[in-house]
């Protein structure tokens, strides 16, 4: 009875989900628009809320554990409160792994909602929506799989690093099976990367809910970008060979000491300075399909520090919906992959990152050199 429950909660849940907006989009040399100061001061809202609601969560959490904690031998304070230089902070994980945090199997109602209530200070609805149907995806996978591995959207979990306060730098993260978002807070600052959704079946093939896709906007914008473009930038744009099986800034398998590797990859691909007008707004589809994901306080902040004729873009694989494929965008700072390739090409892997500010480095250096 439980498993019929869930495959209708996870039908009923993901076909809501489809109904999902697009977020208008106003395209220009320079993707933001927003003044700096009512977009600061926006921030300044957001991480206020931030530390508000994080600071209601620690109040649930009693100084020692409670009846069902020491029946079932967990503390739900240690597990959730990590210290600031964790390790875990800087090292975030998309694959089936008992990662950091609390988990939402063992929060109360209450502190679920609360957890909603954190996403909701930094997603906007498209970023929310995606972030809810990455996790009812994992139905999917543990109706299916036998393989073994954690599934369901109860093994999501939440860490804050530090004390949320107003007055000093701190971190969270929401994290489970192919959904990474890390966040670092310091007064009136927001960092949100890396941020990685994913997704398996990228489409699903059968059932109710035959033809879905997860990430649908940033699947069929790059597609819309690489046959817009003529043979001759199609022979600049797309690199022969085989795609890359995963995402190339991942840490999967990766030695720590080859973390940062991604940051020096050679220049692939056709400058976004060389396409014509109509190219460009389809760039400019991708990074706001990637950057909307956060709230329009976070969003336009950032797109306001890309310029599109910095980036490049890049292309592996085939060039046809349901092809096996890779591309990135990628700029100065800016690096947006999106990885099709496991799975016959519907396994889906996207991350935006920054290379200089990933978990928060740019704004803590800022932070520490107005500070001190």
């Amino acid at each position: 009875m439980r498993n019929k429950h869930n495959r209708f909660f996870t039908s009923c849940s993901l076909a809501a989900l489809l109904a999902l907006a697009v977020v208008p989009l106003a395209y220009a040399e320079h993707a933001g628009d927003a003044s700096t100061e009512a977009s600061n001061a926006g921030i300044g809202q957001v991480s206020a809320d931030m530390t508000r609601i994080a600071q209601a969560f620690i109040a649930t959490l009693g100084e020692q554990p409670g009846g069902i904690e020491n029946a079932v031998g967990y503390n739900r304070r240690e597990l959730v409160a990590l210290p600031y230089e964790d390790e875990a902070r800087t090292g975030y994980v998309y694959w089936p792994y008992l990662r950091k945090g609390l988990p939402l199997d063992f929060m109360s109602a209450d502190q679920r909602s609360l957890v909603h209530d954190m996403l909701n200070t930094a997603l906007s609805a498209k970023g929310y929506l995606s972030t809810i149907q990455v996790m009812q995806m994992e139905k999917i996978l543990q109706d299916t799989e036998v393989v073994g591995f954690p599934r369901g959207p109860e093994n999501y979990t939440l860490a804050f690093f530090g004390e949320p306060t107003e007055d000093a730098a701190w971190g969270w993260r929401f994290e489970g099976h192919h959904l990474s978002l890390n966040f670092t807070v310091a007064p009136g600052e927001v960092s949100v990367t890396p941020a990685f959704f994913g997704a398996s079946p990228a489409k699903i093939p059968n059932g109710v809910l035959a033809g879905f896709r997860n990430q649908r906007g940033t699947h069929e914008a790059g597609l819309a970008l690489i046959n817009a473009m003529d043979t001759s930038q199609q022979a600049v744009a797309i690199v022969a060979g085989d795609p890359p099986n995963d995402i190339l800034s991942g840490h999967l398998n990766v030695p720590m000491e080859s973390w940062e590797d991604w940051k020096n990859l050679p220049a692939q691909g056709i400058q976004v300075s060389r396409l014509n007008a109509v190219q460009k707004d389809l760039v400019q589809r991708i990074l706001a399909e990637v950057v909307t994901t956060y709230r329009p306080e976070i969003s336009s902040a950032y797109l306001q520090q890309i310029d599109v004729n910095d980036l490049r873009f890049v292309w592996f694989g085939g060039t046809n919906d349901g092809e096996a494929h890779y591309y990135r965008l990628e700029g100065p700072d800016f690096f947006f992959e999106y990885d099709l390739v496991q799975g016959m090409g519907n396994h889906v892997h996207a991350v935006w990152r920054s290379k200089s500010g990933d978990f928060g480095s740019d704004l803590l250096k800022q932070h520490h050199a107005e500070n001190h």
